[in-house]
């Protein structure tokens, strides 16, 4: 399942370009790279809030399964990071290896963004 996800992803980045005017501004490989660059620094300052939320949350006294399913979404942002790195970020030329640290990245982001999200929500609501 995680294969046909990522393969999905990955043909949506590249063929997305060929289906029209997806947008009011033309599609470009620089503005690609950008965007996995700043998915990288995304998740890195994300980390930091992450930390911080869950140490808040085990403070307030969060139930346990709440911690858990953060620290699993955490954990999932750990390995698609890991994974990106594996590739190393790679240097302004057009390579295949943008695509792969790209979908590893974003992966990422969005698994450390749901934790963020959950403790936040569970934050809120404790304090409230």
């Amino acid at each position: 399942m995680k294969r046909a996800v990522a393969l999905l992803a990955v043909l949506m980045v590249v063929l997305v370009p060929f289906a029209g005017a997806a947008s009011a501004t033309a599609w470009s490989y620089e503005n690609f790279i950008k965007q996995s660059i700043a998915w990288y620094y995304l998740y890195q300052s994300d980390e930091e809030k992450f930390n911080e939320l869950y140490n808040l949350s085990v403070q307030a006294n969060v139930s346990n399964e709440t911690l858990q399913l953060a620290m699993e979404l955490y954990t999932n942002a750990t390995a698609e990071f890991e994974k990106a790195l594996m590739y190393g970020i790679p240097d302004e030329g057009r390579t295949l290896r943008w695509v792969v640290f790209s979908v590893h990245i974003r992966k990422a982001y969005l698994y450390i963004e749901q934790a963020i999200e959950l403790l936040e929500a569970v934050i809120e609501n404790e304090s409230a």
